[in-house]
């Protein structure tokens, strides 16, 4: 595993791991919020993907993982930037490679918004737990609290079991309103496959269901799934139809 510490555009490092196999294909990985490249789905493909001749490269959004930043970095243009400055990363590396994507919830969300502005991109993305309804999830948790702990001290912590804690700021909130992937993303920009836990509390089903056929993605459903989609075989299924549709020629 190589690691780098590539040059964000917006002043800070982020903390990035390749895994280099042979020159043709490469998957650029995107955790979920807050996760981290060494999630468990990503280690997963890290152990999948190369054994099938493909490239793995995950990286850690800013204010997640070993990002050295926080909420001051937390900004949905900001985890697009960085997005872009991996794949250009990637195609120094391997210039000849197609490039795929897989992006687990809000990684999803980034890779969308990201596909949906960059000029040059890969031709596939596969969605796992995609928090299309990102911006509704998060004005979910904004309680009076919430508010109150904005105006004390600039952000609020959501109360979830995160890997770090998480500092959600004004200015965030304000991004999500202006990044909608139902008004950026158009059908067509890229090959898209999804997959969705029809249990998913976090990531709303319904929402995931609607935006794959506005956008014209392939849909796969796991009925009893939850939003980690790590039950008994469910792994090992979000494994094959990844696999599959980032290595079809």
């Amino acid at each position: 595993m190589q690691t780098e510490r590539l040059n964000s555009k917006h002043g800070y490092a982020i903390p990035t791991q390749a895994i280099w196999a042979g020159e043709e294909r490469v998957v650029i990985a995107c955790h979920g919020f807050g996760s981290s490249k060494a999630s468990p789905m990503i280690q997963a493909l890290n152990q999948t993907l190369p054994q099938k001749g493909c490239g793995v490269v995950s990286f850690d959004f800013p204010a997640h993982g070993e990002s050295p930043v926080w909420q001051e970095g937390l900004r949905v243009p900001y985890c697009i930037d960085d997005l872009a400055v991996v794949e250009a990363y990637v195609r120094a590396q391997r210039p000849q490679a197609k490039i795929g994507y897989f992006g687990s919830s809000f990684g999803a969300y980034i890779t969308l918004l990201y596909l949906s502005q960059a000029a040059v991109h890969g031709e596939r993305a596969f969605l796992r737990s995609a928090a299309v309804a990102m911006p509704a999830l998060v004005d979910s948790w904004v309680d009076q609290k919430a508010r109150e702990d904005i105006a004390r001290q600039g952000y609020f912590v959501p109360d979830y079991d995160y890997v770090r804690e998480i500092r959600v700021t004004d200015a965030f909130l304000q991004d999500l309103e202006a990044y909608n992937v139902f008004d950026r993303y158009k059908a067509g920009t890229a090959a898209l496959s999804m997959v969705h836990g029809g249990q998913d509390s976090v990531a709303p089903y319904q929402a995931a269901q609607a935006f794959a056929a506005a956008a014209g993605a392939d849909f796969h459903t796991i009925p009893q799934g939850e939003h980690n989609l790590m039950g008994e075989g469910e792994l090992e299924q979000v494994l094959a139809w990844s696999s599959a549709f980032l290595l079809a020629d």
